[in-house]
């Protein structure tokens, strides 16, 4: 969902490049108000998370990947799994702090449930 909110105002910008910057933020406000459900989110947000939600999602995948390789290459199938799902969740999950709070649950089950 955060993807297709980035690619509306992504064309949107694009496609009123000469038109008045007031335009364009009404317009991505709408966009935003369409997937969030609040207007005021456009704002300060990107793609309804904010820096530090893309930012620990970001650091949790990197660690997922590490782990998915890891369990691949080991013939590990508890470290691939773990790894998936470090890779997978924060496309689910918009709160920052529900978004840290799994990621730190699944590295720490990454740690103790390794084979």
């Amino acid at each position: 969902m955060a993807k297709n909110l980035l690619l509306a105002i992504a064309i949107i910008t694009i496609l009123n490049v000469p038109v008045y910057s007031q335009k364009n933020q009404e317009l991505i406000e709408q966009v935003s108000k369409m997937y969030t459900g609040d207007a005021a989110s456009g704002s300060n947000l990107i793609g309804g998370f904010s820096f530090w939600g893309l930012f620990g999602g970001i650091v949790f995948s990197g660690i997922g990947f590490v782990a998915l390789v890891y369990g691949k290459r080991s013939a590990k199938f508890r470290p691939m799994i773990i790894g998936i799902a470090l890779i997978a969740y924060p496309y689910f999950l918009r709160g920052t702090i529900a978004l840290y709070l799994t990621g730190i649950a699944l590295t720490t089950a990454l740690y103790f449930f390794r084979e």
